[in-house]
């Protein structure tokens, strides 16, 4: 509607020369504005590819939990009876409960009973069955670590792998809608500027028109007016398409809480908030040193060297003789009444098994891989460290240089706008040419275009400031 209210206006101008001023004001703004901060908040809420990084969050959870069940308790029980004609064989029963320790030791409590005139002797108990309690410890291999603790620290190394790739999947979405986001926003002011130009174009032709009825303006001055107003309506056409298309860009990365695609709000227009952030050297320091510990390829990188580093100590164990010790109190299954009497009176089970092979070439071995795994993650990690402080310091000089550019740019325009009035006074007293202005004022329409282009630039580094950094939302405030 606006568009084509131009168009009418414009072409009403340039036909009706007797027509009544038309100056196309421009009144309060009552559209709906919707800032970054709120834009970015619903792309990370309801984006699927952000859904999508939370996902392998609680893929990464399951597995972690998944390691850690090898420290459930276990319960376990056994019946087997035999009899044959009129005559009973035996009856044995059996349970145990395991109790796993994070220290590798396994604290074992059993019960066993067996009767029967076929029992074997060292399976017969007392009537009431035989209590045992007792220990599990291993010596030499699995003292340190052994596949239990191993496969629970590689799993909390996933984990933290798996959430620094859902930050920097996250990261790379925000900074592509902040692309979006600040091309639809040039495209606004471009709009924007466009329709201003072609609003005083059109009041300066009717201006122009009222000179010459007057006998002040020759009326070759009409078609010079009208000409301009035909490039600025060219202009002011080319800037919606250019707009409309930016707002569909912008809009596609807004989804619904259910994972249905959404608009933005009917007449929403985008909104710059102001930064001050100081760049100086010592916050770049304070930059760096933070996307060394925190930024997501670090993280991803320094979990896959926990989970090398853990799997080389496992293959370092498997060089010790793997030898383990059980030892178990026993009572009689009516009650632990003298138990430990009764197991320095000799009531006990003791055993221990021992392995060890004799070139030790499959341990050897797999240390060896592992040791090389773990060393090229260090070695990566060091290289994405280093990389993470370059970007870092290039980006910070990119928030800086554009800095400097808004506050050259403003200054531009002011100097534009300042020649513009000067050599429209000039005309208005005879002294200049209407193409004189009308150059002075395409001059200001073209440095607020780049004033535009600069201050949406601004916003793109800044926010891959904050995906430099490792979180987006350290945007506004990068040194916290």
């Amino acid at each position: 509607m606006r568009r084509r209210l131009l168009c009418a206006a414009a072409a009403a101008l340039l036909v009706g020369a007797g027509a009544a001023p038309a100056v196309l004001a421009q009144g309060p703004s009552t559209t709906p504005a919707m800032s970054f901060a709120a834009y970015a908040a619903r792309v990370r809420a309801s984006h699927p590819v952000a859904r999508q990084a939370r996902l392998l969050s609680e893929q990464a959870r399951g597995e972690q939990q998944a390691a850690r069940g090898a420290f459930d308790p276990v319960l376990s029980a056994a019946w087997e009876r035999k009899t044959f004609g009129s005559t009973e064989y035996y009856d044995y029963a059996t349970a145990k409960l395991t109790l796993p320790t994070p220290l590798g030791v396994d604290v074992v409590l059993g019960y066993e009973r067996g009767e029967g005139p076929y029992v074997s002797a060292d399976r017969r108990t007392p009537g009431a069955g035989l209590l045992t309690a007792g220990l599990s410890v291993p010596l030499g291999q699995r003292v340190l670590t052994d596949e239990r603790r191993t496969a629970l620290a590689v799993a909390r190394a996933l984990r933290a792998a798996t959430d620094a790739d859902r930050d920097a999947a996250l990261n790379r979405l925000l900074v592509q809608a902040a692309k979006d986001y600040a091309g639809w926003y040039e495209a606004w002011r471009r709009d924007a500027v466009a329709t201003d130009g072609l609003r005083l174009a059109a009041f300066r032709l009717e201006a122009v028109r009222q000179r010459v009825r007057a006998g002040e303006s020759a009326p070759l001055d009409t078609v010079e007016a009208g000409l301009e107003v035909q490039r600025r309506l060219v202009q002011r056409e080319e800037a919606a398409q250019a707009l409309f298309a930016a707002r569909l860009r912008a809009e596609a990365h807004l989804w619904g809480e259910t994972g249905e695609p959404v608009t933005l709000p009917d007449g929403a227009v985008p909104a710059l908030a102001a930064n001050n952030v100081v760049i100086d050297s010592a916050a770049v320091a304070r930059w760096v040193a933070l996307a060394e510990r925190t930024h997501p390829d670090v993280r991803r990188v320094a979990g896959r060297a926990d989970q090398a580093a853990a799997q080389r100590r496992f293959a370092a164990q498997q060089l010790l003789p793997a030898v383990e010790l059980q030892a178990s109190a026993l009572a009689d299954g009516g009650g632990w009444d003298g138990a430990l009497g009764g197991a320095a009176a000799g009531n006990a089970k003791v055993g221990a098994t021992a392995k060890l092979p004799v070139l030790l070439l499959r341990e050897r071995g797999r240390l060896a891989a592992a040791a090389a795994r773990e060393d090229q993650q260090e070695l990566d990690l060091a290289r994405v460290r280093r990389d993470v402080a370059v970007v870092v310091r290039a980006a910070a000089n990119d928030v800086a240089t554009l800095d400097r550019l808004l506050v050259a740019q403003r200054r531009a325009v002011l100097q534009a706008r300042l020649l513009r009035d000067g050599e429209q006074r000039r005309f208005e007293a005879g002294e200049s040419t209407l193409f004189l202005v009308n150059a002075r004022e395409r001059t200001v329409l073209d440095e607020e275009t780049k004033l535009a282009a600069v201050e949406a630039k601004r916003l793109v580094a800044g926010l891959e400031l904050g995906a430099a950094l490792g979180d987006p939302a350290a945007l506004t405030e990068p040194a916290r």
